[in-house]
């Protein structure tokens, strides 16, 4: 049985993983990938690699931390957790069962795709989901912040405080 497993290899788990290490806790890193979202650049021509701080760069840094301990990462998807004898039991894809006393569970955000044409292949070509993460870089430029929610709200707010112009399109009449 793990003292600590985390399930997520982005940022937070892969920082939680080296922290744990370093307590020395019996830990092991569940994930499908090493670097969760910091995989994806979004490639825009006017921006200039100096503005951009890579997510593939600080992954590296917190991957060599971890790569000389075969034993605390297993890459691969986590299909199901649930209690077991005063702890937790996480199943994987592959099906095995690992147990342990603690979990911590930093599998990050997933964007919600609106499902219209051209949607896939401007991803990261100027159509974001973050706009707390990209809006310096829209600076001067008009954009669009597409939705009808609290958070559509917010991130036209912030993109607001850089952009010449800001669109806020919903999908719904409610709005």
């Amino acid at each position: 049985m793990y003292d600590l497993i985390i399930i997520g290899g982005g940022p937070a788990g892969l920082t939680a993983a080296i922290y744990a290490i370093r307590k020395r806790l019996n830990v092991l890193l569940l994930t499908k990938d090493l670097g969760g979202k910091t995989n994806y650049r979004l490639a825009l021509p006017w921006v200039q690699d100096y503005q951009v701080i890579r997510g593939l760069e600080i992954v590296n840094k917190f991957r060599s931390e971890l790569e000389y301990l075969d034993f605390a990462r297993h890459i691969e998807a986590v299909e199901k957790i649930s209690q077991k004898n005063g702890g937790f039991a996480v199943t994987t894809k592959g099906g095995a069962e690992l147990e342990a006393r603690a979990l911590i569970v930093a599998t990050g955000a997933r964007q919600v795709r609106m499902g219209v044409p051209g949607e896939k292949e401007y991803t990261m070509k100027g159509l974001c989901y973050s706009a707390l993460s990209y809006a310096p870089l829209f600076i001067e430029k008009t954009t669009i912040v597409v939705g009808d929610n609290e958070l559509a709200l917010r991130s036209a707010a912030e993109i607001s405080t850089v952009a010449k112009q800001v669109y806020l399109v919903c999908r719904h009449e409610r709005a």
